[in-house]
């Protein structure tokens, strides 16, 4: 576990808040590199996967505890198990020494508005017919980068499956705080378009020093 980036997340935790993490293993490096044309200085973007920051739970653990929400696949080598699409995470997840960059984004919303977008979020996670993440989608949103088509839906879309950024701008969707313009279609939605987005009043980021 990497203690700077747990810090990092407990320092700036609020229920609802987006997050952008950078990793820098293989997938993380694709991801990264797939959203090159689109950021200001056509480099490589810095981030690969977003998420919701959900329940802080005391549950005997000296890590916070945070728990979050997230469309991802992931293996577990401890249980055996894989993990396809939306789902319920602890927070340590994306603790770990390959993340280079990290960010918490905001926005004024009320008690209400909190409950119900984590109450959707919740939703997603436990619906016995699960979205799954969509590997296929990821090409189709390169490709609507490279062509700068996006306005269309992906090319590879599927209804019964979203990718990361899509899950967590659905979840905002739901309570009318879309925070990406409408010419960007839900499924082209991307970590670099959500670090874009100028809507959010809250904004910390923590970088890996190369020291």
């Amino acid at each position: 576990m990497n203690p700077e980036v747990l810090r990092f997340f407990n320092e700036n935790y609020t229920p609802g808040r987006v997050c952008l993490i950078g990793a820098d293993d293989f997938i993380g490096k694709l991801i990264r590199f797939g959203q090159s044309s689109i950021t200001p200085d056509k480099k490589p973007s810095l981030w690969s996967h977003a998420f919701l920051m959900g329940e802080k739970r005391r549950d005997g653990r000296d890590d916070g505890s945070i728990y979050i929400f997230e469309s991802d696949l992931f293996a577990d080598s401890n249980s055996w198990q894989i993990y396809n699409g939306v789902q319920e995470s602890r927070l340590v997840k994306w603790c770990k020494d390959n993340i280079e960059h990290a960010c918490v984004l905001g926005m004024d919303i009320n008690q209400e508005e909190q409950r119900s977008l984590l109450s959707k979020a919740l939703e997603y996670a436990y619906d016995e017919k699960r979205l799954r993440y969509p590997v296929g989608e990821l090409f189709g949103t390169f490709w609507a980068i490279l062509t700068r088509q996006f306005n269309k839906k992906n090319i590879f879309d599927d209804k019964y499956a979203v990718q990361c950024a899509t899950f967590v701008r659905m979840c905002y969707q739901y309570i009318e705080k879309d925070f990406l313009p409408e010419d960007i279609d839900l499924t082209h939605s991307s970590p670099e378009t959500i670090h874009q987005s100028q809507i959010f009043s809250y904004r910390k980021e923590w970088h890996r020093s190369n020291d």
